[in-house]
């Protein structure tokens, strides 16, 4: 898809603009070191983080015994939070919202973070003038988006054929499929690259090719 075609971007928050694997490895290794169960590395945690979470905690070792995911998430996120403050937005994003909003598309954000906590990052990077909407869950426990991101395409008139999806997971994918939109996946996010070539989607190592190719 060149940039000609594409009406609407809607972007990904985690580890899409902002680059908080590092947080999150910490915050689930505290989690980890606590039940006495192995730590991440970065590198394991892109080969094993996906959507359901809870598919994912189990696949760590946690145990999802009944009110345990409740509990975990929300655990996660009282860690999570206090550290957010300090993750940057990803080398290049700044760039790439400016060269879409000088080409006149229209720019949303939809993310599997709580609402509220979303909007309070947007605001606190700067980059919430980019957006006319940023759609989250009502809840912590970060599962599907598909439904919201329905809700953003009909309550915005976004034409799916003319818009494109942003993303660094395969569940980024699964959204774009259901939805009949572009998706574009990032590298460096919170999956290996490996991953995410094997959606078979277009892949870029960093917002510069996504750019380059959008442009080519």
């Amino acid at each position: 898809m060149v940039i000609e075609r594409v009406g609407a971007v809607i972007w990904d928050f985690n580890g899409t603009l902002i680059d908080d694997v590092d947080l999150v490895v910490q915050t689930v290794n505290v989690q980890l070191t606590k039940r006495g169960l192995p730590r991440l590395t970065v590198e394991r945690y892109r080969d094993v983080f996906g959507f359901p979470v809870a598919d994912y905690y189990r696949r760590i070792g946690l145990d999802l015994k009944p009110g345990a995911m409740a509990e975990l998430c929300a655990e996660f996120f009282d860690l999570y939070v206090s550290g957010l403050g300090s993750c940057p937005l990803h080398a290049g994003v700044q760039e790439t919202l400016e060269r879409f909003r000088e080409a006149g598309l229209r720019q949303f954000v939809l993310s599997a973070m709580e609402e509220r906590l979303l909007r309070t990052a947007l605001e606190r990077l700067s980059i919430a003038e980019f957006f006319e909407a940023a759609y989250g869950l009502d809840h912590l426990r970060a599962d599907t988006k598909v439904e919201r991101a329905g809700e953003l395409l009909g309550d915005f008139d976004v034409e799916s054929k003319t818009a494109l999806l942003i993303g660094d997971t395969d569940h980024d994918a699964e959204v774009a499929q259901a939805l009949e939109v572009s998706v574009a996946l990032i590298a460096g996010g919170h999956q290996s690259a490996a991953r995410l070539r094997a959606t078979g989607c277009p892949v870029y190592p960093s917002f510069a090719d996504l750019a380059a190719a959008l442009t080519h």
